[in-house]
């Protein structure tokens, strides 16, 4: 297991992708020794059973003790991992500590090590929570109790990152990015604290208050753009809570935005085999609001899955777009996406676009949508203005763009 932990490492430096590790223990209440060894060995198998159902094709996983297993992952996020860790957690008798690394990050003992201080965290915490991640801010540091307070205080920010029509580069949409002004550390990338939001228990607030301003923002928008889509991301989290659904549409009632211009983003890991998180999307989706698959291509991609969710949008993953360079090679997985999501009518978004090659080249494998660095990065709302149609709205000016932030 440490060998392929190793190799595992190498070729997510190379590839630029994270590792995961998840360390698989026996919850304590199955956890019996002392003459009932073969009630462990049963557990033992109902998980094994369960990892080979949970996991995707070809993640290596191992006893590396008696009582402790562990699964390799390359993932885009955290969230595929955590996907995994659901499914075996509800399934089996099972306490999981899961540890990632960015590329080159890590060796195998640290990154075991860091995994093992997660499995602990998930055997003592109180809130019943099987499994729970290492981070390098833990659950009680300074930054976790600032983060309780950042939405109150005002510390939360929205930027917009334009999606836009090829090949003319109109704007079609926006994607909502949260980021946090802390007081001393500056402004925060979702990475250093949507994680931490994650284990505290307040990334159900903060996306309530994401959605509520960014469609707050992009209803006054549509006064010059009708048509203007919103793009919102949704953690896993968030769906699991059973009244998600309602308050997503008690937000748009009280923004006043239209729900057939909201896409709700998600990944694949967050709603496949989650029928509780399916069931979710499908009372929203029934709403008119749009679903979209985020990170496409880099999760389960089960096609058999794919055909029953209520999924509208494809989002395909910027690594992808980086492997196009005019080749045949490089550009059959995208291709390919754009084809699947032709032939089930879906929407199809590219995401990382960095040049002006990389979107003539899209265009010519069909694709009508793409976001990245090379038409902009995420901005502020006033800044936006330039890619709203021209027209004569001063008498709307101080209601469209609001106080500068």
């Amino acid at each position: 297991m440490r060998e392929a932990l190793a190799e595992a490492l190498t070729r997510g430096a190379r590839a630029g992708r994270s590792t995961a590790v998840l360390l698989v223990g026996l919850d304590a209440a199955a956890d019996r020794t002392g003459g009932a060894d073969e009630d462990v060995a049963a557990h033992w198998a109902e998980i094994g059973e369960v990892m080979r159902r949970s996991l995707f094709t070809g993640d290596p996983v191992g006893r590396i003790g008696d009582d402790l297993a562990a699964v390799l992952q390359d993932i885009r996020s955290v969230d595929n991992a955590e996907a995994v860790a659901r499914r075996i957690a509800s399934a089996a008798p099972a306490r999981i500590g899961i540890a990632v690394a960015a590329p080159g990050e890590y060796g195998p003992d640290d990154l075991l090590h860091r995994a093992a201080l997660a499995l602990r965290q998930a055997r003592e915490r109180p809130d019943g929570n099987p499994w729970a991640c290492y981070g390098p801010e833990p659950a009680g540091t300074p930054l976790a109790d600032e983060l309780r307070g950042a939405v109150a205080d005002g510390q939360l920010r929205v930027l917009y990152q334009p999606i836009v029509n090829l090949p003319d580069g109109d704007l079609a949409g926006v994607e909502a990015l949260v980021r946090w002004a802390h007081p001393e550390r500056g402004l925060l990338d979702p990475d250093a604290f949507v994680p931490l939001a994650e284990r505290v228990g307040v990334i159900a607030e903060l996306g309530r208050w994401v959605l509520h301003e960014a469609s707050a923002q992009a209803a006054r928008w549509q006064r010059r753009l009708p048509a203007l889509q919103l793009n919102v991301n949704v953690s896993p989290r968030q769906l699991d809570e059973n009244g998600f659904a309602a308050q997503v549409l008690a937000i748009l009632e009280r923004t006043g935005f239209f729900p057939g211009n909201l896409v709700l983003e998600v990944t694949e890991g967050a709603v496949i085999g989650e029928p509780a998180s399916v069931a979710q999307l499908a009372v929203l989706s029934n709403a008119g609001i749009r679903i979209a698959l985020d990170d496409f291509g880099t999760g389960y991609s089960s096609l058999r899955y794919l055909a029953r969710l209520p999924v509208d949008v494809l989002k395909l993953d910027r690594g992808f777009v980086a492997e196009l360079d005019g080749t045949s090679r490089g550009g059959a997985v995208a291709q390919a996406v754009l084809r699947l999501g032709q032939i089930l009518n879906l929407d199809t978004v590219a995401e990382g676009v960095e040049s002006e090659a990389q979107a003539r080249e899209l265009t010519l494998l069909g694709c009508h949508k793409a976001q990245g660095f090379h038409y902009a990065r995420p901005l502020p709302a006033a800044e936006l203005q330039r890619w709203l149609p021209v027209g004569d709205l001063s008498r709307y000016e101080s209601e469209i763009w609001g106080p500068e932030v």
